[in-house]
């Protein structure tokens, strides 16, 4: 009768064992680690990634495509004016939202500390703003110049916006401005040659009327 007890309490530890298998599973040894699964995305909070790459000359200085070619033969006006756009849409997006560590990631020093001085004032009024981008009729390049291997492109945005600035009681600010308008935009974009980094960031904003 021993054996037969021996035997039993073997069946129970193989079945154990298999239940176990079957709801924790079995490690193969080509799992991918969690953290580096393709779901995750490679660049989560990255600035749009404008063309580029690092120059691969001296200094350059000078006006036009050419000289900006010289020290990126792979810059085309499409890609770049694809990747203004999206930076365009972005900026607009987190200037109304007044997230500033988005505007963080696309705005040069400068004017970085005027649209978040713009949003501290409205946050402290109490005020909010909503921006609605609903077409962008035209995006082109309106001048390429690079001085001490800093490239900087100003590009002409010609869009259609519905802006609605509302106060502490949610009232509309200025009925007129919150028509839905065109608007032109004149924004200028720079990135240092000699780094890296492939992306532009955003360096002055004028309306056409700024101009003028």
């Amino acid at each position: 009768m021993p054996y037969i007890d021996i035997i039993i309490f073997a069946v129970i530890a193989v079945l154990l064992v298999l239940r176990l298998k079957s709801v924790l599973g079995q490690r193969t040894g080509f799992e991918q680690p969690q953290e580096k699964q393709p779901s995750q995305a490679a660049n989560d909070g990255a600035v749009v990634p404008f063309p580029g790459k690092k120059a691969e000359t001296g200094t350059l200085n000078g006006h036009g495509l050419e000289t900006l070619r010289k020290a990126d033969p792979d810059f085309t006006e499409a890609a770049f004016l694809g990747g203004a756009t999206q930076a365009f849409e972005m900026t607009l997006r987190a200037y109304a939202d007044g997230d500033v560590a988005q505007l963080k990631r696309l705005l040069g020093y400068d004017l970085l500390q005027s649209f978040t001085q713009s949003v501290q004032k409205r946050n402290a009024n109490k005020e909010t703003l909503s921006i609605e981008l609903e077409n962008i009729k035209e995006a082109s390049i309106l001048n390429i110049s690079v001085s001490e291997s800093v490239a900087a492109i100003t590009v002409h945005f010609h869009s259609v916006q519905t802006r609605i600035a509302r106060d502490a009681d949610d009232n509309i600010i200025d009925d007129e401005d919150s028509q839905t308008q065109e608007i032109v935009d004149i924004w200028t974009f720079e990135r240092d040659l000699t780094l890296n980094d492939p992306n532009w960031k955003l360096v002055e904003t004028e309306t056409a009327d700024d101009g003028e």
